[in-house]
């Protein structure tokens, strides 16, 4: 999981279901397993996925892009 290495919003396939706009929040190691929970930075969710059941992450955008991005605009 160096993945969350870097801040920034990710996508997961779970389940074959895919979970969009992501922020890492924590990993934990509970009884040998391993779970990684992530917010939806728009509807405020909050996902708890086991490891072993995720099929894909991709990093989409670094969080300092989009700060920069909104404030060049305004």
């Amino acid at each position: 999981m160096k993945l969350f290495a870097e801040n920034g919003y990710y996508e997961v396939m779970y389940k074959n279901r895919c979970y969009p706009f992501l922020e890492f929040i924590r990993i934990d190691t509970i009884c040998e397993r391993t779970y990684v929970t992530l917010k939806n930075i728009i509807t405020g969710e909050i996902f708890t996925f086991e490891e072993e059941k995720v099929t894909r992450i991709r990093k989409k955008l670094l969080l300092r892009d989009i700060k920069l991005f909104h404030y060049n605009r305004n």
